[in-house]
């Protein structure tokens, strides 16, 4: 999916800033935070400008009255199309992720539970695989937060207990590219506080299933994206390059 708003160049920074505070702290962002981590080279007045237009465009919004600014799910879907840089994965995680999966390919009844704990755990989400041998799920308690409320956590917790139900739907949106739906954009009903990823799998006897993560929309989107197209790759048989080789050794 693809957002066609023009916005300016400072706009988009903004809105970049914006997603990547209220990610990492989880409060509305002001423009004094975002000259007092010199952000940009503007005052206080400037940005606020800014930030006006691109509340107007629907891409942020204030909770409440003297309130900072928040993304919404437009907001997060622009940051994730036009203005995302990609993300690496460390020699050590690509390593520890690496060693595992060499290790389960040729135990299939084990392989979608590893990699959804190793998913969860590298993603500080929740992360879930359905392939011919096999379905898991794992990491429900890394999005228990104020950001996911009581009853959309029920609902997440029920689509990770009963992934057969949705298995048709999970096959069918899984692609070779990395598929990301934030909110309400998620093809199968989850909950408006969280985003999900998800991505195909070919396995090395040519089997295939799908693998994906469920967070907070404050999730590392660049991170997340990374690991679940690493991960794809190990499984399928084509990420023991040289150099992953070099970075095992």
């Amino acid at each position: 999916m693809s957002d066609k708003r023009k916005i300016t160049q400072r706009q988009a920074k903004i809105l970049a800033a914006i997603v990547k505070e209220y990610c990492d702290a989880g409060n509305p962002v002001s423009s004094k935070e975002l000259v007092e981590k010199n952000y940009f080279d503007a005052s206080g007045a400037t940005i606020r400008n800014e930030m006006r237009v691109l509340e107007k465009n629907g891409l942020i919004f204030q909770p409440h009255t003297s309130a900072g600014r928040m993304p919404t799910d437009i907001g997060y879907r622009y940051f994730i199309t036009q203005l995302m840089k990609r993300a690496e994965l460390s020699a050590r995680e690509q390593a520890r992720l690496q060693q595992e999966v060499k290790r389960l390919q040729q135990q299939h009844y084990e392989l979608g539970r590893t990699v959804t704990r190793l998913l969860a755990e590298t993603s500080h989400s929740a992360a879930f695989a359905f392939l011919p041998e096999a379905q898991a799920a794992a990491g429900l308690s890394n999005i228990i937060s104020p950001d996911i409320r009581k009853d959309n956590l029920k609902t997440v917790a029920s689509f990770l207990e009963n992934l057969d139900e949705n298995c048709k739907t999970l096959v069918a949106v899984g692609k070779n590219q990395v598929q990301t739906y934030v909110g309400a954009e998620s093809p199968i009903p989850l909950s408006e506080d969280v985003s999900m990823m998800v991505t195909a799998v070919k396995l090395p006897n040519g089997g295939r299933g799908v693998v994906g993560i469920v967070g907070s929309k404050r999730m590392k989107y660049a991170k997340n994206i990374s690991l679940l197209e690493y991960v794809s790759k190990l499984i399928s048989g084509g990420g023991m390059t040289a150099m992953a080789f070099l970075l095992i050794k």
